[in-house]
């Protein structure tokens, strides 16, 4: 039985969240206007968490957060698909992608720099753990976006909004920040 009175044993920590509206989509005429846009808001800049944990953008990490796809291929490599994705400067050639994905990722750096919270998934399937911010918007208010741990830095595998009733699913786990 413990000594400490009820009060101390009851005592939880709430966070007040002010929502904001979340930041201007991006828009995009091209594949190549989206590949340049993506380099210089993601991959030419240094962006680092609240633990302070760098997030490290490659190019190649831009197939798979605008969900990049040519007929069935879902998989590529930078190495033999730069050159056509910088010749697309009209439209989006033989690709498709996730317009409305690809729009958001300009949500990405407010996210990473001040997330709601950080969650570590109980059990990792494609990710280590799961950066959410929840946005002033209906529908979908929240923003999710998961990363795996290389070392000292954390790596985006994906990112995608998501309706209050099933943010519960990015929720197990540990809870990393703020702690």
């Amino acid at each position: 039985m413990s000594t400490r009175p009820d009060a101390e044993l009851l005592k939880i920590e709430t966070q007040v969240i002010e929502l904001v509206s979340p930041p201007e989509l991006l828009r995009f005429e091209s594949l190549a206007d989206l590949y340049d846009q993506y380099m210089a808001i993601l991959g030419s800049v240094e962006h680092r968490c609240p633990r302070g944990m760098r997030v490290a953008f490659d190019c190649y990490h831009f197939f798979h957060l605008v969900k990049l796809k040519k007929s069935y291929q879902t998989d590529f490599k930078m190495a033999t698909e730069k050159d056509a994705i910088l010749a697309c400067k009209e439209g989006f050639g033989e690709y498709a992608l996730d317009v409305k994905r690809a729009s958001e990722l300009s949500w990405l750096p407010d996210i990473i720099k001040e997330p709601h919270e950080i969650y570590e998934y109980a059990e990792k399937k494609t990710a280590d753990e799961v950066f959410i911010r929840e946005y002033q918007k209906s529908g979908s208010p929240f923003k999710v976006f998961l990363v795996k741990r290389e070392g000292d830095y954390l790596l985006p595998v994906t990112s995608m909004t998501v309706k209050r009733p099933a943010i519960k699913e990015h929720l197990r786990g540990t809870k990393l920040w703020p702690k």
